[in-house]
């Protein structure tokens, strides 16, 4: 694979979730009427199935995220890492907030991409499968200690244990 090396400079998030998503392969409609219990049942599916990583942030922010087939920079602090595997099942991948993946459960002609281009969190992949090793750089209740980003996504071909269900989430 080339080298891979995207950037989102600034990823709302207004509930204290991102999220990696297969657009083409993710079910994202719901009902209208939908739960948080539902809507976490459809994640812990989606996520199973590999076409979607869903991961707690630990606050509301303006998110910086790096996306690379390198790893993260020894130099700057890991909080906290987790890997897990997602398929590319028609050549991109989106970064997702919460607030995009419920519109999407919530009405029919949404969809998880409506706002990729808002954020520029569309990743062009070949078909396959990956491991993606998420971490986070920040603590959002501590002062920022250095200019790079939030969170890392590091994406590599391969496979890996899936996900049993959203990663660092109480809900």
């Amino acid at each position: 694979m080339a080298q891979l090396q995207h950037r989102i400079d600034e990823m709302t998030d207004d509930s204290g979730f991102l999220g990696l998503v297969d657009p083409h392969a993710y079910t994202s409609f719901v009902g209208e009427d939908w739960t948080l219990e539902m809507l976490f049942e459809r994640f812990e599916s989606e996520i199973r199935q590999q076409t979607m990583l869903l991961w707690g942030t630990g606050g509301e922010e303006q998110w910086r995220i790096d996306i690379s087939n390198s790893p993260v920079d020894p130099r700057l602090p890991v909080i906290r890492q987790i890997t897990g595997p997602i398929t590319v099942t028609r050549g991109e991948l989106i970064v997702v907030n919460l607030e995009t993946v419920t519109m999407a459960a919530q009405y029919a002609e949404s969809a998880v991409d409506d706002d990729k281009d808002i954020y520029g969190s569309g990743i062009e992949l070949p078909n396959g499968d990956y491991i993606c090793t998420v971490s986070q750089l920040t603590d959002p209740e501590e002062d920022r200690t250095h200019e790079g980003p939030d969170f890392h996504l590091q994406l590599i071909a391969g496979r890996t244990s899936p996900w049993s269900g959203v990663a660092w989430s109480e809900l």
